[in-house]
């Protein structure tokens, strides 16, 4: 790549740095050049270019590179609560794992980041959970304008949020507040299609039991399944169930040393998760996060 003029970021050369890591988006990179990594990058493709001498052809972007944009067209847009939207757009060729996330236009200068719920083996759609900041442009736009057959764009996918590389007999916990719920249950439909044999415990936290959306498919899902339990969390006092999700999940999740977590929500929620997890003996390898960044 340097020899051919590739302005490609590195350091040590020998596979430690890791700050040449780029993406094969086609092609097989050798195990080898994959060595350190975690089992989310190396199932995306993830590969150390400084210790890799490819068998077959690669075609690579760098890490940071998202996917090229794609036209999508509004399938619906329908309330989930108070103040969120269930947003579903078609693109055709757009591949992704449930659990990443992609990159929304409407216009060329209003693009947000959001979570997909959808499944690419059981939905013809993009679905996405939207909550509406009273003053957030890309909320007024989706709640004021925004309609089915509108056009709109999506670019990705990103985010090592993901179902692959987990054990199927491992215990899973899956955390999260508001639309990151959206992440959540791309994954434990993911979880689900793959045949996981071990439990998987879902907290999802609101503000309010309105905030709770999808909680009747969720507890039909764990009364459905064995291994399935699922726990909402409203901090309105008048909610049947316990206040603070970090709070309740931290204190009934006392062994957490082998459970791959998935961490979905506010950037405080997420800090306080993971440190948390983190003392009590799980893995940082084994902790899959995202924190949600308001635009500004």
């Amino acid at each position: 790549m340097l020899r051919a003029g590739v302005n490609a970021p590195h350091s040590c050369r020998a596979g430690n740095c890791q700050s040449c890591m780029h993406r094969a988006i086609d092609g097989a990179p050798p195990s080898e050049s994959q060595s350190g990594l975690t089992d989310a990058q190396k199932a995306m493709g993830y590969f150390l270019p400084c210790i890799c001498r490819p068998t077959t052809p690669l075609t690579i972007l760098r890490p940071d590179d998202l996917g090229a944009r794609l036209e999508a067209v509004v399938r619906a847009i329908d309330p989930l609560s108070d103040d969120s939207v269930r947003l579903r757009v078609e693109a055709d060729g757009f591949a992704y794992r449930p659990g990443q996330f992609v990159e929304l236009s409407v216009g060329d200068d209003l693009k947000r980041h959001y979570s997909l719920a959808s499944h690419p083996e059981e939905d013809s759609f993009l679905e996405m959970h939207i909550r509406l900041h009273q003053d957030g442009r890309m909320s007024r736009h989706l709640a004021d304008k925004l309609r089915a057959g509108d056009k709109v764009h999506v670019a990705g996918p990103s985010g090592s949020c993901f179902y692959e590389g987990v054990h199927e007999d491992q215990p899973m916990l899956l955390i999260g507040a508001g639309t990151g719920l959206a992440r959540l249950y791309g994954v434990l439909r993911d979880a689900l299609r793959k045949g996981h044999r071990g439990p998987i415990t879902l907290y999802h936290g609101a503000r309010s039991r309105k905030g709770l959306y999808l909680s009747e498919e969720l507890q039909a899902l764990s009364n459905l399944r064995d291994n399935v339990d699922y726990r909402p969390c409203a901090l309105d006092p008048s909610a049947p169930h316990g206040g603070d999700v970090a709070a309740t999940a931290l204190e009934a999740e006392q062994s957490v040393s082998a459970a791959a977590i998935f961490l979905c929500g506010g950037e405080n929620l997420v800090k306080r998760l993971k440190r948390e997890l983190f003392m009590r003996g799980a893995s940082l390898k084994n902790i899959r996060s995202d924190a949600f960044t308001p635009a500004r």
